[in-house]
């Protein structure tokens, strides 16, 4: 706008002036000149006619109409440069921003240029009219008149040329915006893509690891069905071992040979005698047995007719005892189960409270005091666990079969420890008595050898026995105990000689330990520091958690030595070091340790996760513990929680493919109660699961 109006007051109204003004006046009138200012010719429009001023007023208005239009117009192109370079946000448009305001600065500087030109030309034009204007005016006027159509034609071709640069620039951010918001699409579509791609390798992967997996068992399975084939061959080697060690006898001297002619028949006489009077109590076992179970049977209707009529409500949660239960590490106080009529979280705690003498509160109070300046330390992992045993040599695990043993004829009998009273004996258990203390002891020998092509047993030096389980397929499962019936060793031998040790005590060989003693005792209270709901899962209330990795995380608190699988068993408080699962889906009738196909298949991802973690070591060790409430007799408890702990595990082997070497089972009756109260309580009649390996060898230093 600013160019036509300095066009306009230079050309246009000058040539105007001469055409209307008359010729005297353009004769004598000079030009009026200001300093600094262009020669401008003013029209009086008192000289004009009527039509010539309406004329004049029309031109001026419309003159002064375009300047205000070229006015809006040039806001609307500032307005508009303002918002483009506004809407710049990324470094890419800033630097295109950058590049067109250097070429509008060029352009800007060439229409300066072409600015300066007009005024000169203007300047040469004003100084040809002086010199003219003593020549023919009306040619002047014709010729003005065209130059000013001529400029008016070049300026309206400016405008639209520039107009039209405006409309290019206006096109092309909009085609760039268009590209922009194109390429982020592809960006997204492309993530979205590779989003996909990664899950669905992934899925693929975890596929491959279930196959890989079931693969594992199909070969097993596989292996164990060829190794059946085997066992002819490997009856037949042993018949011809023994029809060997035969000839070798029959080659002695004859005088040897009616000594142990006279022997043999004195040792059949007394195996008589001994058959006899064991076919009698196997008579009165079997006839004890059968009284027992009718007599469970109609206790058993008992109390269900009992419960029925006293059902109770699910048990509410209790707000304290949870918001204590979430970190357990802020009180020294005893910590309990997060419901009403909660337990305490602990076996040892629970061991404490039902001690005879003072009352539990100031027993309670006492421990809280001892508990004062325990400090735990979480390990990381079972080789952290035991990196505090000082001064001790690496263990080098020794074969089980590598010393040489003289064969039994028959099943051992193991001395009594010195203060053990056995009160009561049930087929293959024994209730015994030491201390204050009541305990049902089994022979976890029968349950190993159920599958086993042959079972046989050596003595070996210093009192102790081997017993050796062979499978159908080869296998060889080999167990030291020591003159008192602890395991020492038991190790898996495959057909290939590869041995997997699942307990490993050496020292008790060394030690005669006649006497039993707690190495709990001489530990201070335990002190639980991690949440109750990542030391205990209840399977009823978690179905979804990761059991593989609960049950592979380390004890809470360090291990201080290697325990035998007797003391872990006999002892809450090395017990606690480790975390457990209570299979509460499993639940039984009162007075029955019967499983039923339901129940059995709630064990499945808990058995599941048991196999992976023992196809990642076949030297795992698992513990079953069995529980009952609190109706009946101590001895009976003792003895059914001790099959309910029995009938689990042979479930997850029956079923679930667990090899029965890697399973250690103990009932403890109604000692360690869940639901602290004397009436039946379906939630103390449950099975617990843990893993005690690095309790029962030495994880950390072993080679």
């Amino acid at each position: 706008m600013g160019k036509r109006t300095t066009l306009l007051a230079t050309v246009a109204l000058p040539i105007v002036s001469l055409v209307w003004q008359p010729v005297q006046a353009a004769m004598v009138r000079p030009a009026l000149v200001e300093s600094g200012m262009p020669h401008v010719i003013t029209v009086q429009e008192g000289d004009l006619s009527e039509a010539e001023q309406r004329k004049l007023r029309r031109q001026r208005q419309k003159e002064q109409q375009q300047q205000e239009n070229g006015e809006q117009q040039g806001e609307r192109r500032k307005k508009q440069r303002e918002a483009a370079e506004g809407d710049d946000q990324q470094q890419q448009d800033r630097q295109k921003a950058r590049e067109e305001r250097r070429q509008k600065q060029r352009e800007a500087e060439a229409g300066d240029q072409q600015q300066q030109d007009r005024q000169k030309a203007r300047e040469e034009r004003r100084q040809k009219q002086r010199e003219a204007e003593a020549g023919d005016q009306q040619q002047d006027r014709q010729k003005a008149r065209e130059e000013r159509r001529q400029k008016q034609r070049e300026a309206e071709a400016g405008d639209q040329q520039q107009q039209d640069r405006q409309k290019a620039r206006e096109e092309r951010r909009q085609k760039q915006r268009e590209a922009e918001a194109g390429d982020q699409q592809q960006q997204d579509r492309q993530k979205a893509r590779e989003e996909r791609r990664q899950k669905q390798r992934e899925a693929e992967a975890g596929d491959q690891q279930q196959q890989d997996r079931q693969k594992a068992r199909e070969e097993r399975r596989q292996k164990q069905r060829e190794a059946e084939a085997g066992d002819q061959q490997q009856q037949d080697r042993q018949k011809a071992r023994e029809e060997r060690r035969q000839k070798q006898r029959e080659a002695a001297s004859e005088e040897q040979q009616q000594q142990d002619r006279q022997k043999a028949r004195e040792e059949r006489r007394q195996k008589q005698r001994e058959a006899a009077a064991e076919e009698e109590q196997q008579q009165d076992r079997q006839k004890a047995r059968e009284e027992r179970r009718q007599k469970q049977r109609e206790a058993a209707e008992d109390r269900e007719r009992e419960e029925k009529k006293a059902e109770r409500p699910r048990r509410k949660r209790d707000e304290d005892r949870e918001r204590i239960a979430r970190d357990p590490s802020k009180t020294n106080e005893t910590i309990e189960l997060p419901f009403v009529d909660g337990a305490a979280v602990l076996d040892s705690d629970k061991d404490f409270d039902n001690r005879k003498g003072s009352a539990r509160e100031e027993r309670r109070r006492k421990r809280a005091e001892e508990r004062e300046n325990v400090r735990i330390r979480v390990p990381e992992s079972d080789r952290d666990a035991q990196v505090g045993w000082k001064d001790r040599d690496r263990v080098r695990y020794e074969s089980g079969e590598r010393e040489r043993g003289e064969r039994r004829d028959r099943r051992p009998r193991y001395e009594e420890r010195d203060g053990w009273r056995v009160e009561r004996e049930f087929d293959n258990r024994a209730v015994i008595n030491f201390g204050d203390r009541i305990i049902v002891r089994s022979d976890d020998g029968r349950r190993l050898s159920r599958r086993a092509s042959e079972t046989y047993y050596e003595d070996l030096p210093h009192g102790r026995v081997r017993e050796v389980i062979i499978r159908p397929n080869g296998d060889r499962v080999v167990t030291i105990r020591s003159r008192y019936g602890d395991v020492i060793q038991r190790s898996r031998i495959d057909r290939s000689g590869s041995e997997y040790v699942m307990f490993y005590a050496p020292e008790i060989d060394r030690d005669s330990r006649p006497t039993f003693v707690d190495p709990g005792e001489r530990l201070p209270p335990m002190r639980l520091t991690v949440p109750v709901d990542e030391y205990i899962i209840d399977t009823s209330a978690e179905e979804e958690r990761d059991y593989r990795d609960f049950l592979e995380r380390p004890p809470v608190e360090p291990v201080e030595r290697v325990y035998t699988l007797d003391e872990v068993k006999y002892s809450a408080r090395i017990r606690d070091k480790v975390r457990r699962i209570d299979l509460d889906t499993i639940t039984f009738a009162t007075g029955s340790s019967e499983i039923s196909v339901n129940q059995a298949a709630t064990l499945r991802k808990v058995a599941d996760a048991m196999n992976e973690i023992l196809d990642k070591d076949a030297g795992e060790t698992f513990l079953i513990e069995g529980h009952t409430d609190a109706v009946g007799s101590d001895e009976s408890n003792l003895v059914l929680s001790d099959e309910r702990a029995e009938a689990v595990a042979n479930v997850l082997t029956d079923v679930y493919d667990i090899p029965p070497e890697n399973l250690a089972t103990q009932g403890y009756g109604e000692r360690f109660l869940k639901i602290d109260t004397d009436a039946a309580e379906q939630l103390n009649r449950r099975v617990t699961i843990r893993r005690v390996t690095p309790l029962v060898k030495p994880v950390a230093m072993a080679e």
